[in-house]
């Protein structure tokens, strides 16, 4: 096969590699079903190293393009979901949401939507969990075999072995960690509430995305901090907003989630995350930088802006619930300079350390491989199912309705119209076994404007009954609503019409 490089060129090896064979894909030269070359033999024909045609498949792969066949080699996908349309139409109002101490429906919301998706039947299109590994009990037999951990206690910042098995990947995506900046948390939130903890007293302001992940409104909201929600636009949170709060309440720390962010799924540019670290920077604010979906990108991503600071500014967090499996409780967070110690004897009161075994489990994949594979299968997998969501929505959702169109990750956020009353079709969608999360859950005291969490990490099949029983219940109520406008200010017109007949109308 022949590839031709621009070795002077700006753009990658590893994407020109890939855009070569992607042409190649598309314009029928691959056939669905045909084997490419070895990653040997394609390195040797165009004079690379093997890592720079592995990164090349890895992207193909998590396009969906093509498939890894164990053993066999690397082939052209055989069957393919586009969607009609990858615009996204994400463009909110920018209101600042200020949030005083006080309330907190964390609890009710997380046992409402655990206590549900166990009902038989039931869609669940709030929560996003990865599809298990299929080699997880095969994998965590040989790591209780290898292990001798368990009869005493280890280390509160985590067992060694994996935090160097940490720091390797964090360092591949750009870090400059050393395993002595990890501590391996109970999962993402234990390492929030750390945080937050550490930097937030009771009264201090906080500054936060609107929308962004209630699990962390929850922690600040129990903590008595006083909550600043700083409009998302398409672009990541609004910039000049930011500085606007930042000089004028002097918060004591900015949460953010950079990469594939939840719940809208943006990734921000690596212009936005610079801009960003310069105002931290500048207003002398810790940011807390909350990245638990990374590697779950379809495509390359920006280093996180924990990999610019140089000042141990900025605390990064991570986990493996959303890559593996939610119950393996394994997170971890980078803390650099004089915070690393103090977050440490806090973790140590918390829970003395994490489960040995979870550690173990997690370790062994990292160290097979198996974990590489495993995201490469994801990646291609909640690509398919994205694409599908988007296009079952053009086809269902009514078309005032808004949404993201994310490059990873496990969520979408739908924007509809201010009169929609989400909280109603949430409950009407709930009667058809349809398990939706009510945007208002993303926003500091629930202010925020009428939209929804939508998950993608579900069968084809679910998507497309889930989706068609939401598109029916958001044209019910928006043109129920614009019916009863039309009817008031021309009541010649349905005089003779009944109510069905006029409901059919406006639809």
């Amino acid at each position: 096969m022949k590839i031709f490089l621009d070795r002077q060129s700006p753009k990658p090896i590893y994407m020109q590699i890939h855009d070569r064979l992607s042409n190649l894909i598309q314009s029928g030269a691959l056939q669905p079903g045909d084997r490419l070359p070895s990653i040997r033999s394609l390195a040797e024909s165009v004079q690379v190293n093997k890592l720079t045609i592995i990164e090349a498949y890895n992207v193909l792969e998590a396009e969906g393009v093509i498939c890894a066949r164990q053993g066999s080699g690397y082939f052209v996908e055989t069957q393919r979901v586009a969607a009609t349309n990858l615009k996204p139409t994400f463009a909110p109002a920018q209101d600042v949401i200020i949030k005083e101490p006080g309330g907190n429906s964390f609890f009710d919301l997380h046992m409402a939507a655990v206590q549900a998706q166990t009902q038989p039947g039931m869609i669940n299109l709030s929560f996003g969990f990865p599809r298990p590994p299929k080699d997880i009990t095969q994998i965590a037999k040989r790591a209780l075999n290898q292990t001798d951990a368990l009869h005493k206690y280890d280390l509160p910042q985590g067992q060694t072995t994996l935090r160097r098995q940490i720091t390797q990947m964090l360092i591949h995506q750009g870090l400059n960690v050393s395993t002595d900046d990890l501590i391996v948390t109970n999962g993402s939130e234990q390492a929030l509430s750390l945080a937050m903890h550490y930097f937030v007293q009771p009264g201090d302001w906080v500054i936060v995305e609107a929308p962004t992940y209630f699990g962390a409104i929850a922690i600040l909201e129990n903590l008595g901090a006083k909550i600043i929600g700083i409009p998302m636009t398409a672009e990541g949170i609004n910039l000049e907003l930011l500085e606007q709060y930042l000089k004028s309440h002097c918060p004591k720390l900015i949460y953010t989630i950079s990469t594939l962010h939840n719940p809208t799924g943006l990734t921000t540019s690596p212009e936005h995350r610079q801009q960003l670290l310069a105002l931290a920077q500048q207003y002398e604010c810790p940011i807390l930088e909350d990245n638990a979906y990374e590697g779950l990108n379809f495509e390359p991503v920006p280093a996180p802006i924990k990999a610019l600071d140089q000042n141990d500014l900025v605390t990064y967090v991570g986990t493996f619930s959303k890559t593996l499996m939610p119950g393996i409780r394994v997170g971890y967070m980078v803390v650099t300079g004089k915070h690393y110690q103090a977050i440490l004897e806090r973790k140590l009161f918390h829970d003395v350390h994490v489960s040995t075994v979870s550690q173990a489990i997690v370790s062994e994949y990292l160290a097979s491989g198996h974990y590489r594979r495993h995201l490469n299968q994801l990646r291609t997998e909640n690509l398919q199912s994205r694409n599908f969501m988007v296009q079952a929505m053009e086809r269902y959702f009514p078309e005032e309705a808004k949404w993201t169109v994310p490059k990873g990750g496990l969520f979408l956020w739908v924007q509809l119209p201010a009169d929609i009353p989400i909280q109603t079709i949430s409950k009407e969608a709930l009667a058809q076994n349809v398990l939706i999360f009510s945007g208002s859950a993303f926003f500091p005291d629930k202010q925020g404007y009428s939209a929804m969490r939508l998950t993608f990490a579900n069968s084809l099949e679910e998507i497309e009954q889930g989706i068609s029983i939401l598109g029916k219940l958001l044209k019910k109520h928006l043109y129920r609503g614009q019916e009863k406008l039309f009817t008031h200010q021309y009541p010649q017109l349905f005089v003779t019409t009944s109510e069905n007949d006029r409901y059919s109308k406006a639809c």
